[in-house]
């Protein structure tokens, strides 16, 4: 699966800036925390760290993870869990390292863009590399496109994704026209005209 997207440099800024775990308010190094918070309370409500006794089996955590996991949406779902599963704390340390290092894989769709276009991306987004994600330039005397694919396998479960791109552009395309605006004027001014 993919999502693609014509663009500009400073687009691929403002689609990363939007891209989960960014939300409303939550952009950079604070959209990262959030990500980290969200993978640390969802695995505070599945399964707790206890101390292995004798003859107790605890429960394996990326077994439950796993299981719990929604493969769609790569949330956890309790699924009327009463209370959470008992498993080995250094068990369930590593799981929790191994998933907070993937915080910013799906914003790291737009990394082949953003290397194309000499934009530099936050380090735990440039981290993931880009292997999942392309980008296309075609430059010719009458077309000028720049075409960014996400091919993270789950971008488009991403709720109103299509949305927010269009809603990256768009703020980028009003900069741009600002831009061209007080360029115009500018120029127009030094010329002698009012």
């Amino acid at each position: 699966m993919s999502c693609g997207m014509s663009s500009r440099s400073k687009d691929v800024k403002e689609v990363v800036a939007i891209t989960p775990p960014a939300s409303k308010g939550k952009r950079g190094s604070a959209a990262k925390k959030a990500g980290e918070g969200t993978i640390i309370a969802e695995l505070a409500r599945v399964m707790v760290a206890a101390a292995q006794k004798k003859g107790v089996k605890l429960a394996d955590p990326a077994e439950i993870h796993k299981r719990l996991r929604d493969p769609r949406t790569g949330r956890v779902n309790p699924r009327n869990l009463n209370s959470p599963y008992p498993v080995d704390a250094s068990a369930l340390r590593a799981l929790k390292r191994e998933l907070l290092k993937r915080v910013g894989e799906l914003a790291a769709g737009w990394n082949a863009g953003a290397q194309k276009l000499g934009v530099k991306l936050p380090a735990w987004v440039a981290r993931h590399g880009s292997a999942r994600s392309s980008a296309a330039v075609i430059n010719t005397f009458q077309v000028f496109r720049i075409s960014l694919t996400n091919a993270v396998k789950y971008v488009t479960n991403v709720d109103a994704y299509d949305r927010r791109i269009q809603s990256a552009i768009n703020i980028q395309g009003r900069k741009m026209q600002r831009r061209a605006e007080f360029l115009l004027t500018r120029a127009l001014r030094k010329s002698g005209w009012r």
